[in-house]
Formats: C-alpha cells, structure tokens, sequence
C-alpha cells in the first residue's frame, strides 16, 4: 500500500515549513517491508514474531545554484513509519 494523497500532502506541508526551499518539489515514493528477525525472537524468548512493518520513503530532490553559479543536487530523505509518522529527515550539504 502505498501513501494516500492526504498523508502525501500533509507530509509535504511539514517538509515545506520545515525546509522551504523544497515547498513545489513532489517526491519520489519508496516503500519496503520489514520482516521481523526471528533469529532474536528465538534468543529473548519473546515468543511469536511481530507482523511484517512497512516504511516509507521520500525522496526530495532540487538543483540549486551556488553563490559561484554552480549547480548543485539539494537532497533530502524522509522516512515515514506505517502510520505515515516522520521518523527520520536526512539532507545533503
């Protein structure tokens, strides 16, 4: 299941606030499943493993021009929990 448009645009209004300089940009949408690691169950003895998780991620992406007129990429990475939740924001320098 992929992101809905409602959590999409709430997302990117936090983002926008945030780093303003990504406010027009639409992000590219990854998703992947986390399989529990039974191995650990096993070793804690916490008994059966927990569901598959899915986690989400947004990539921003902008060409921006330095003070030298130099293009550069401006990254940033979001990663959403299963609740579409901002667990994590990484950009590049």
């Amino acid at each position: 299941m992929l992101i809905d448009r409602e959590h999409l645009d709430k997302i990117k209004k936090e983002i926008a606030e945030q780093y303003p300089e990504f406010k027009d940009v639409e992000p590219e949408i990854s998703e992947k499943t986390i399989r529990p690691q039974d191995a650990i169950y096993r070793k804690l003895d916490m008994g059966v493993p927990k569901q598959f998780k899915s986690m989400y991620r947004l990539k921003f992406e902008r060409v921006v021009i330095t003070a030298d007129e130099t293009p550069i990429d401006r990254i940033l990475l979001v990663t959403l929990d299963e609740n579409f939740e901002i667990i994590k924001v990484v950009e590049s320098r």
